[in-house]
């Protein structure tokens, strides 16, 4: 077992306000919708997330009158005036204590073992006894839902002149690790939910088994949102409030 206090990984979010999340979906959803979605997202995330070999955090973007919100775990306040300064100097503060992640929040269904798995690459139990400095999980969309460091490889440079929120995300990234001499593991790639096509697969998938995301699934039930033909009894109970649960 790893000293968790040597890894720290941070949850990315923002608070589920409706209008300010998931605005992508508005339109197959409503505002207010969307702003629960995301809230189930977070829960599920987090109530998986908080069973890790790691030190959690959550990394809120926030407005600048707004305070941290209170929550289950920590929290940090993002700072930057894009993602990619808001990454650098979220990584660069956890690194201290030895290996540092992120990953996002649209995401629900991300297996905590490939967390685990990251950070192993990075400590040299997965691909022999050098390891490596980066670890990479692909998004179907051509962007990361995880990226992973150890300390000495982060770097603004890594976070420098990337067309955030498009296809090339990616590629701009394994480029900037090329040039920085940095060694690269990549995770199986996977999928956000982003788009109304993204959360109909979501939805899909979901029609038979929760996929690890009760709340997630019982919201989209109650917003009849799944396949009705191979719909089986909700295993779990959503929250009533949206709010991150202790």
């Amino acid at each position: 077992m790893s000293d968790r206090s040597s890894r720290h990984l941070l949850l990315f979010t923002k608070p589920p306000r409706p209008g300010r999340v998931k605005t992508r979906l508005i339109g197959e959803l409503t505002a207010d919708e969307a702003a629960r979605l995301h809230a189930a997202f977070l829960e599920d995330l987090l109530a998986r997330l908080r069973e890790g070999d790691f030190e959690l955090r959550l990394a809120w973007a926030l407005d600048g009158d707004e305070e941290v919100p209170a929550g289950p775990v920590p929290g940090v306040r993002q700072r930057g005036s894009d993602l990619g300064e808001r990454l650098y100097h979220a990584l660069s503060a956890g690194a201290e204590a030895g290996v540092v992640a992120a990953v996002g929040s649209d995401h629900p269904t991300l297996p905590l073992e490939l967390v685990h798995r990251a950070f192993a690459i990075l400590e040299g139990g997965e691909t022999g006894e050098a390891g490596a400095d980066v670890v990479l999980g692909p998004a179907e969309d051509g962007g990361y839902y995880l990226i992973a460091l150890r300390a000495g490889a982060v770097s603004p440079r890594l976070f420098a002149d990337v067309a955030w929120s498009t296809d090339r995300v990616l590629a701009a990234t394994l480029e900037r690790c090329r040039e920085l001499g940095l060694r690269v593991e990549l995770l199986p790639a996977a999928a956000d939910v982003d788009t109304p096509d993204d959360l109909r697969r979501l939805a899909a998938r979901m029609a038979t088994s929760d996929l690890g995301c009760p709340r997630t699934r019982d919201l989209l039930l109650s917003l009849g949102l799944l396949p009705q033909s191979k719909i089986e009894n909700p295993k779990s109970k959503i929250a009533p409030t949206g709010e991150p649960a202790p």
